[in-house]
């Protein structure tokens, strides 16, 4: 008897793949601990069911209208507010108080310019200003005479008198101007300064007396 013929494609199909056998899960040799009370870093075991929330979701008109009427029965207790009428009883305190009237506007009263105090540096640089040295003896005498609470000390006067007659001839321009400072300095001691300063001012250039003349 012959043996029966292969088939030619018989070497190349592919066997049925079988499902391997999974071994069952061995027993915990101990008893499993149970989590500690308070962990929240692993609140449920390996294997334990995850709990799910009993929700039951409504579409949104049901809930729309739920709430509504949730809103309206709220606001039932409250009456709409009313402007008040003449009719309402007001206290003798109440009644005493006049209607709110806006105050008018009033003007700001100007105010006058506060007059800045002249500093005796202002003063020695219009003494200086063009290589001053003094005013001519005419017009320092006029200074002179504008000096209050001028006094006899002995033979000298303080302050001393401006060089002027036969000591201005003989006197060179720096020992003038330094006589000059001092009638200054007494004019600012003695709160003069600002008559001195306007006096100054009022001199033409003329009636200075400047360093090499």
């Amino acid at each position: 008897m012959g043996s029966s013929p292969k088939k030619p494609w018989a070497s190349i199909i592919r066997p049925e793949a079988r499902k391997p056998a999974t071994a069952s899960k061995a027993a915990p040799a101990g008893p499993v601990a149970e989590p500690e009370a308070g962990n929240t870093l692993s609140p449920y075991q390996h294997g334990d069911p995850i709990p799910k929330a009993d929700t039951v979701e409504k579409d949104t008109d049901t809930s729309w209208a739920l709430w509504s009427d949730l809103a309206a029965s709220e606001n039932r207790g409250f009456a709409d507010t009313a402007p008040p009428t003449d009719t309402m009883k007001f206290s003798a305190e109440e009644r005493s108080y006049a209607a709110t009237v806006p105050a008018a506007l009033q003007a700001a009263a100007p105010k006058a310019p506060r007059r800045r105090e002249l500093s005796i540096v202002e003063v020695m640089v219009e003494a200086r200003r063009n290589n001053r040295v003094c005013p001519q003896p005419a017009r320092w005498q006029q200074l002179y005479e504008m000096l209050p609470e001028k006094k006899q000390s002995g033979a000298a006067w303080e302050p001393p008198p401006p060089l002027v007659d036969a000591a201005w001839q003989g006197t060179p321009s720096i020992p003038k101007r330094m006589c000059f400072r001092e009638h200054i300095e007494w004019a600012a001691t003695h709160d003069c300064l600002q008559q001195v300063f306007t006096f100054m001012k009022s001199l033409s250039e003329s009636e200075w007396h400047h360093m090499g003349e």
